[in-house]
């Protein structure tokens, strides 16, 4: 797909594409389990970790910024892994993304287990 077909209104802005990134990699873990960081590496320790956390977000909105304005076409990091490692490597790239999440709700859930 040539960049000339593609016609994308552009609708969010960096904050939006970072808000989202730091949502959907800190998702509710932070929130139930910052007591148990607060008590293994104290208030300070864990304000160090968050502050370290929020740079490697910013990095990666970056990154998806740098990588969506190289390719701009529909389909996200399918599009992104298969011009970088081709259709067999997209495909198991693009099935990580897919199932990744459910690992995620698993995690987020054992604290209430």
């Amino acid at each position: 797909m040539n960049k000339s077909e593609s016609k994308f209104n552009k609708v969010m802005g960096p904050w939006d594409i970072l808000v989202i990134a730091f949502g959907a990699m800190i998702g509710w873990g932070w929130v139930i389990n910052s007591g148990d960081w607060i008590a293994n590496a104290g208030f300070i320790g864990s304000i160090i970790a968050f502050l370290i956390g929020g740079a490697m977000v910013v990095f990666v909105g970056l990154t998806y910024a740098e990588l969506t304005a190289a390719m701009p076409q529909c389909g996200g990091e399918h599009v992104f892994s298969y011009r970088a490692m081709g259709p067999t490597g997209s495909f198991i790239c693009t099935w990580a993304i897919i199932l990744g999440p459910l690992h995620g709700v698993s995690v987020s859930g054992r604290p209430f287990c």
